[in-house]
């Protein structure tokens, strides 16, 4: 199992909708039962659910974050992971403070999804903005994810390879 963790700050709108994005992009592309998606908060409160806004943006592109609840990083959920996907570098800088060892894995997903153009500012927070700013923080997602996945699949390909070599 290859696991991802998507990270923002609050673990109410960025991440639970990238993680939302990348469960259904794995399904969509055979993968649903190789990649296990989570999400977490640098600074998240344990249990509070994913932004009104966030949850309708979602809805109307056909994935379902209605029963998400926020969960605040940990270092043992960084362990746990193979592939960190952080929002912003502030994201990455506290994710390293957690868990130093964490650095190859960890990545801004602007940088991840296109590591030549990628905006180096990350992803901005839509948090309080309207139903607008959520709509175009979902599509700037999709896309990065969308462009990230040949990478990630070729991580879980390799993975998967070392495994069997065991």
């Amino acid at each position: 199992m290859f696991r991802i963790l998507v990270v923002c700050t609050g673990n109410i709108c960025r991440s639970p909708m990238g993680e939302g994005i990348l469960r259904e992009l794995a399904a969509e592309e055979g993968l649903g039962a190789e990649i296990e998606v989570r999400s977490a908060g640098t600074w998240a409160v344990n249990g509070s659910a994913a932004s009104r806004n966030g949850i309708e943006v979602a809805k109307r592109h056909r994935v379902d974050i209605e029963d998400h609840r926020s969960r605040r990083l940990t270092a043992e959920l960084i362990e746990q992971a193979d592939l960190l996907l952080v929002m912003e570098p502030t994201h990455r800088i506290e994710t390293l403070a957690l868990a130093p060892k964490a650095a190859e894995k960890t990545h801004v997903l602007t940088l991840f999804a296109d590591p030549d153009k990628g905006d180096p500012a990350g992803v901005e927070d839509p948090i309080g903005g309207d139903a607008d700013a959520y709509a175009q923080t979902f599509a700037e997602i999709d896309s990065l994810m969308l462009a990230a996945f040949p990478r990630i699949r070729a991580m879980v390909e390799a993975q998967a390879r070392q495994t069997k070599s065991h």
